[in-house]
């Protein structure tokens, strides 16, 4: 009997084990054996169905979509600007409304001192313009003048190199022998004198006299003589040496002077045609800022283009630096030329400019719908639609968001610079198969989840495909059905 019994026995086991094979090869689901020796059996889990809602909520900052920013968009006018008036922030302005008055003061003194400069340029220019074709006619002449002054120089040291110079010691030496002749012609006929003096009868009277003047004479002569020796050694010695000196350096100089304007005077001609280009130049500037400073005087006085509302400052993403500002643009306040003091602002149409960050990224789209709540009214609740998001991040891990709001006709609470958070539902999944999260596995190197399948043969391993996870649970699309129970935990 007990051997009848263990054969029932073994048949059974090999049956179970053929059961449990066949199992495994069917719907990727594997019967788990308990470990041996383990008496107590996991916990078990209900595959719920349910509602799995997604939603990612924005906040941001509200925004006009038409904008203007003001300044002084100076051309020419860099210095800075004292304030007269300007309308408070928050006026409500109509198109042509004056905005802002600035003292001119400053810029009509530089426009007036700016005339006075370009009626002295003009009468310059027509100078340049008059005396240039002058030097063009008088280049040619005067580099014929110098080239004869050269020639002239040249001949002129030759001669006396080759004639003058003989001659000049020839002259000197005659005249030096005749100046001896005229000593000695004296000479001889003071003694023909005082012997015929002697030889005659005359009165001693007229001797003395005659005498007396043919002695002066001759002394006169003597020292005539010896002031022409002193004068020719002078002449020898300093005259002309120095006046031979004179006359090479003068021909130097002229040569000089003649390759100096051989070489200079065609540049200064052409420097001067260049400086008159570049004063037509100037002048052209000169007129051209002239034009732009009268543009920006006529700038000073800032005036709506559109109607809207003017907000202090400028806006970066919604938020205003209008505290920075304000103080400046009252009475003699000083603000600065391209510097943006005011923004005006159309009423409607009105969006939200928002921060997306990048784990919300793979969820939003482009025209998705949602709700918007404004902060300081949360009754109203605005239709809201995603405009555009951006491609690349604005900053690390943050994109940009763009929201139009549709807001009703006549509502005038919401402005500009309020905030506002918006709720986009990005999933909705009203039948869900959901089962808690930590009861999904995952093997190491792979990517499949699996859960363990209560059966009546025990827990099987059966793969299963996920979707979005939400309250520590996590939907399951397909491998699992609703009213199912699994493991909480490996067996």
């Amino acid at each position: 009997m007990n051997r009848t019994l263990c054969w029932f026995s073994i048949i059974a086991c090999s049956a179970s084990l053929l059961f449990w094979s066949s199992a495994r090869a069917v719907n990727s689901q594997e019967t788990v054996k308990p470990a041996v020796g383990n008496a107590t059996e996991p916990a078990r889990l209900k595959v719920e169905t349910g509602r799995v809602v997604i939603e990612v909520t924005l906040k941001g900052t509200i925004e006009a979509e038409q904008t203007t920013e003001i300044s002084i968009d100076a051309k020419s006018w860099s210095s800075p600007l004292t304030v007269k008036s300007a309308v408070a922030h928050g006026t409500e302005v109509k198109a042509g409304d004056l905005l802002l008055e600035l003292d001119t003061t400053k810029i009509d003194q530089a426009l007036s001192d700016l005339q006075l400069e370009r009626e002295l340029a003009e009468i310059t220019l027509k100078l340049a313009r008059d005396e240039l074709p002058l030097l063009e006619q008088s280049l040619p002449l005067n580099l014929a003048a110098t080239d004869r002054d050269k020639q002239i120089s040249e001949e002129d040291f030759q001669r006396y190199n080759d004639i003058e110079r003989q001659q000049q010691l020839k002259s000197a030496d005659f005249l030096l022998k005749s100046r001896m002749q005229m000593l000695e012609y004296s000479r001889e006929e003071f003694k023909q004198l005082q012997k015929m003096y002697r030889d005659k009868d005359l009165t001693e009277e007229t001797e003395e006299i005659i005498l007396k003047r043919q002695k002066n004479e001759i002394e006169q002569i003597e020292f005539g003589l010896e002031s022409l020796r002193l004068q020719q050694e002078r002449e020898k010695t300093l005259d002309r040496p120095r006046r031979e000196q004179a006359m090479k350096t003068g021909l130097e100089k002229q040569r000089l002077a003649w390759k100096k304007a051989m070489g200079s005077l065609p540049l200064e001609l052409n420097q001067k045609r260049l400086a008159l280009q570049k004063q037509e130049t100037e002048r052209v500037r000169l007129e051209e800022r002239f034009q732009q400073l009268q543009e920006d005087r006529t700038a000073m006085n800032l005036r709506a283009a559109q109607a809207g509302i003017v907000y202090h400052g400028q806006a970066e993403r919604g938020q205003w630096n209008t505290a920075t500002v304000t103080g400046r643009l009252r009475r003699h306040g000083v603000i600065q030329p391209k510097e943006v003091v005011m923004t005006l602002i159309s009423a409607q149409p009105l969006f939200v400019r928002a921060d997306v960050e990048e784990k919300d990224l793979h969820s939003l789209k482009v025209d998705l719908t949602g709700r918007a709540v404004p902060t300081g009214f949360p009754v109203l609740k605005l239709n809201a639609r995603l405009a555009s998001l951006s491609q690349v991040p604005r900053a690390a891990g943050h994109f940009d968001a763009r929201i139009a709001l549709d807001i009703p006709a006549g509502e005038k609470r919401i402005v500009p610079g309020m905030t506002a958070t918006t709720r986009f539902v990005t999933y909705r999944n009203e039948h869900a198969v959901l089962v808690q999260t930590p009861a999904i596995f995952h093997d190491e190197g792979s990517d499949q989840s699996y859960v363990f399948l209560v059966t009546n043969q025990g827990p099987v391993k059966t793969t299963i495909e996920t979707g979005e996870v939400t309250g520590g649970k996590t939907e399951v699309l397909s491998g699992l059905k609703g009213g199912a129970e699994i493991l909480a935990t490996r067996p």
